[in-house]
C-alpha cells in the first residue's frame, strides 16, 4: 500500500510522533471557530438557529467525535456496565419496536441507563493515551449507506423524512446513531433516495450481534398528518449462513419493509480493524471555486463500495472561503489493520456533472497517533487529519476503569 501514497504524503513523515501538530491544529480551529462567531454576531442580533442542512452533524454527534475533532481532548475516563451475552440472532431478524425496546430495557436498562441513551464510550479512545495490552483490532460493521427504494400506500416523491436510525453492540448497548433529523430540520429525498448519513460516532464493534433501530417518519402538512414510514429493528448475527455473505469486506445489501416503504441498507463486517477518525478537511492551498459541487469520499483496501464523507454535488457549498475547512457529515471510518484508508475529492459543476477528481491517496493504519494525507486537484489542495485507536470490549474497559 505504501507505493500507493503521494510524494506529499511520503514528505509528511507519518511515522513521527504528530501530537505538535495536533495541538496546534486544535488552536487553529478555536481561533477560526471565534472568528465565526465574531462575525456571525456582527451579522445578527441575537441567537438564530444554523439552517438544518448544518444542524444535523451537531446534535447527533456532539457529545462524542464532534468534541473530540474540535478539542482533542483527553478521554473522560466513563463507567461502563457489566458485559451480558446478546442473544443471538439470524442474519436479518425483523422485530416488533415495542417488544423489542421491553427486552431491552429488562435485559440491559439496569446497567445501561435509558432506551434512549446514547453511547457513552467515545472515538479516538487510545489516540493519545499509550495503548493498553488489551486494547487491540476488532471486527467491525461498516455501513455504507441507507436508501429508500420504494414507497407505497399513496405516497410520493419527493418525502420529507425525520427520525432516526441507530446501532446497538455489545459495548454498552446504547444507541449510536447513523441518522437522526428533526421535524423542523428533515432531509428532502428523492426517487429512490439515500438518507444524509452522518454518523456512526464511534466505532460499530461486530463480536456479538448488532442491532440497528430504524425509526423514520414522513412529514405532513400538520405534524398530525405526520405518518411512520417505517420502524423496525434488524439483528445482525454472526452466523450469516453458508453463502458467504457475511465474510470481512464482502458488501450485504439488506432489504426490510413496511407498508410504506422498502429500505436498503449496504455494510460490510470489516475484520481485524482500527478505527480511524476524519478528524478535519481542509484546503490549505489554492481556493475552492464557489461554482462547484463537492463529494469526499473514503474506503477501505478490504472493499470496493464508497464510503461519502460527504455529498454536496447538488450545489449545498460546504467549503468556508475564510478558512478554508470542508464540513463533511461522516467522521468515523473501519479500517483493516492490514490494509490502508483510501481518501480522494471530487469536484462536480452546478448541473452534477464530473468535473474534476484528485488522485486517491492511501495511509496506512495505525494503532495509535495521527497522519495526514494529501489530495491535489488543478486548482487546489486539500489537507485530511485522521486520527487512529485502538478499540477494545466492554469487559476490558471497565476493567481498566475506562
Amino acid at each position: 500500500m505504501a507505493s500507493a501514497r503521494t510524494d506529499d504524503d511520503r514528505r509528511l513523515k507519518p511515522n513521527i510522533e504528530l501530537v505538535p501538530e495536533l495541538t496546534r491544529a486544535e488552536q487553529q480551529r478555536e481561533a477560526r471557530r471565534e472568528r465565526r462567531q465574531r462575525r456571525r454576531a456582527r451579522r445578527k442580533a441575537g441567537s438564530i438557529p444554523p439552517p438544518s442542512g448544518e444542524s444535523g452533524y451537531e446534535e447527533h454527534v456532539g457529545d462524542t467525535a464532534k468534541k473530540e475533532a474540535d478539542s482533542f481532548s483527553e478521554q473522560l475516563p466513563v463507567t461502563i456496565g457489566d458485559q451480558g451475552k446478546s442473544p443471538l440472532g439470524i442474519f436479518v431478524e425483523e422485530k416488533d419496536l415495542v417488544s423489542y425496546r421491553r427486552d431491552w430495557e429488562s435485559s440491559w436498562g439496569g446497567n445501561f441507563g435509558l432506551f434512549q441513551d446514547y453511547t457513552c464510550v467515545r472515538a479516538m479512545l487510545f489516540t493519545r493515551r499509550p495503548t493498553p495490552p488489551h486494547a487491540g483490532v476488532k471486527t467491525c460493521l461498516q455501513i455504507f449507506s441507507i436508501r429508500v427504494t420504494e414507497i407505497d400506500d399513496g405516497l410520493e416523491w419527493p418525502l420529507e423524512v425525520y427520525g432516526l436510525v441507530a446501532t446497538r453492540d455489545a459495548v454498552d448497548h446504547n444507541r449510536n446513531i447513523i441518522f437522526r433529523r428533526e421535524r423542523d430540520a428533515c432531509q428532502c429525498l428523492a426517487k429512490q433516495g439515500s438518507l444524509m448519513l452522518t454518523g456512526p460516532s464511534r466505532a460499530v464493534v461486530f463480536t456479538d450481534p448488532v442491532d440497528i433501530e430504524i425509526q423514520l417518519k414522513v412529514k405532513g402538512t400538520t405534524e398530525q398528518e405526520d405518518k411512520d414510514l417505517i420502524s423496525k429493528v434488524l439483528v445482525y448475527g454472526r452466523d450469516f449462513g453458508n453463502d458467504n455473505s457475511g465474510a470481512a469486506g464482502h458488501l450485504v445489501r439488506t432489504t426490510c419493509s413496511s407498508q410504506l416503504c422498502s429500505l436498503e441498507l449496504t455494510s460490510a463486517p470489516i475484520a481485524g480493524a482500527v478505527e480511524a477518525t476524519i478528524i478535519s478537511i481542509e484546503v490549505i492551498q489554492g481556493r475552492w471555486p464557489k461554482n462547484l459541487g463537492i463529494r469526499v469520499v473514503s474506503g477501505t483496501a478490504g472493499t470496493d463500495e464508497d464510503f461519502v464523507l460527504l455529498d454536496a454535488r447538488d450545489g449545498r457549498f460546504r467549503v468556508d472561503l475564510a478558512d478554508g475547512l470542508i464540513r463533511h457529515s461522516r467522521h468515523i471510518v473501519c479500517v483493516e489493520q492490514d490494509g490502508g484508508l483510501k481518501l480522494s475529492v471530487e469536484a462536480y459543476k452546478r448541473n452534477g456533472d464530473f468535473y474534476e477528481g484528485s488522485a486517491v491517496t492511501v495511509l496506512p493504519p495505525k494503532r495509535f497517533s495521527a497522519s495526514l494525507g494529501i489530495c491535489k486537484l488543478n486548482f487546489c489542495t486539500v489537507r485530511f487529519t485522521v486520527a487512529w485507536s485502538c478499540l477494545a470490549n466492554v469487559g476490558d474497559l471497565k476493567a481498566h476503569g475506562i
